[in-house]
């Protein structure tokens, strides 16, 4: 997958791109009611790939509710379908701390960064 731009309004801008055979998806700006489609898109889309993991990187993201949630939990079960891993890339507190009191956090792979989550899809090596 070559980097794509997803449907941008002035409140949300997504792109998917390949990182060492991984798709992330970035997400800028505010995910709710009327933004969450082109999110779940995106993943969905990302989910349909070759590739044995998806990341997230919310790090851009400036709202986060309930309907980022709900989000983002319907998207560990679509990588649950398609027996794939799912990280999460949450910095800030905007979306953190919904994450933690929901206790989504507890069932999400939650990362401070991009290389972070994918150090954790590397298998470590056996010795």
């Amino acid at each position: 997958m070559n980097e794509d731009q997803f449907n941008e309004s002035p409140l949300l801008t997504v792109r998917a791109d390949e990182v060492a055979g991984v798709v992330v998806v970035a997400v800028e700006g505010e995910i709710d009611a009327d933004t969450a489609d082109v999110v779940l898109d995106a993943l969905r889309l990302g989910f349909e790939t070759a590739g044995p993991a998806l990341v997230a990187d919310l790090t851009g993201v400036s709202f986060f509710g309930s309907t980022g949630i709900s989000t983002l939990i319907t998207a560990h079960e679509l990588a649950d379908e398609h027996g794939m891993d799912f990280h999460v890339v949450a910095p800030h507190r905007a979306v953190k701390r919904p994450l933690q009191v929901t206790g989504v956090a507890d069932v999400l792979r939650l990362h401070d960064s991009v290389p972070e989550a994918l150090t954790a899809l590397k298998p470590v090596p056996s010795e």
